[in-house]
């Protein structure tokens, strides 16, 4: 038995066609300051939940204190030098720790990267500490550094160090070798390829672990306050709550998250200046 097929008659396919209205396109302003407004009013979320969790009474003020009295007490803190006293000592501390990670783990990272055979060699060793928890060495410093100054830097050397460390191998080792190839094909020198071919390709890879490296720093400086010293924002924190002052427990941990936010907008601006060369030829902006 045959079968016909009906066209449909001319125009019919099109019948919808009149209904389809392009896409709005976005709001100029809302694309311009979308990120600042959606933060501000997250925030402001944020901060009023925060407030009805302790007014309401379903936590008790002994445990949680109010945004405001958490401000106040950040303020007067300031003012009074009690928390500026502290936090100056935690930064000089993870500053020192930082720059000497990333110095090292960049130089070893790129070394290891560029050879292969290294490479190889390096990654159970790689697996291993990448893995293994800073808090199960904490008393591994302590025994060989004691509780002074050189145990809580080395304790930020050590979590800054990996991060930079792997990503600059994983970097290096990843550069494009058809890159390297044109170079010497151009007579480029070694040194040359180097510093204007390898480097340059491998920044951009390299700035994550830097970025994790950071905010890796006041961690585990605050972990290696606890275990012992004099001075710095762990210990603040740690005291205060000992004698159950907690809006000036909950003003330390602001000034560390304020410290934090301040770190990634260095580390951002950073990124971008030296990974410039990059924006028009990739789909990163």
């Amino acid at each position: 038995m045959a079968t016909t097929i009906t066209e449909p008659p001319l125009g019919e396919d099109r019948l919808h066609d009149e209904d389809l209205v392009p896409p709005k396109a976005p709001n100029p302003w809302l694309a311009k300051y979308g990120r600042v407004v959606y933060g501000a009013v997250g925030l402001v979320f944020f901060l009023a939940l925060w407030w009805w969790v302790v007014d309401s009474g379903s936590v008790s003020d002994l445990y949680l204190s109010t945004p405001q009295d958490t401000v106040r007490a950040f303020i007067d803190g300031l003012a009074d030098g009690t928390l500026r006293s502290e936090v100056l000592p935690s930064v000089q501390r993870a500053l020192l720790g930082f720059v000497i990670a990333l110095v090292t783990g960049i130089a070893l990272g790129i070394f290891v990267g560029s050879f292969p055979i290294f490479q190889r060699l390096a990654e159970p060793v790689l697996l291993f500490f990448r893995n293994l928890s800073l808090l199960a060495l904490l008393p591994v410093f302590v025994v060989f550094l004691g509780i002074g100054e050189e145990s809580k830097v080395a304790i930020v050397v050590w979590a800054c160090f990996w991060p930079i460390f792997i990503n600059a191998v994983g970097a290096v080792g990843g550069v494009e070798r058809l890159l390297i190839n044109a170079a010497r094909t151009l007579g480029a020198g070694r040194g040359y390829i180097f510093t204007r071919v390898v480097l340059p390709a491998a920044i951009p890879a390299i700035f994550p672990g830097i970025r994790l490296a950071a905010a890796n720093a006041f961690t585990a400086l605050v972990a290696a306050e606890l275990v012992g010293g004099a001075h710095g924002i762990g210990i603040y924190i740690n005291n205060a709550a000992l004698r159950y002052q907690t809006p000036q427990m909950y003003a330390g941990i602001l000034a560390l998250g304020l410290i934090g936010i301040l770190v990634n907008a260095v580390m951002t601006v950073a990124e971008w200046r030296l990974t410039s060369w990059q924006r028009g030829l990739t789909n990163k902006s």
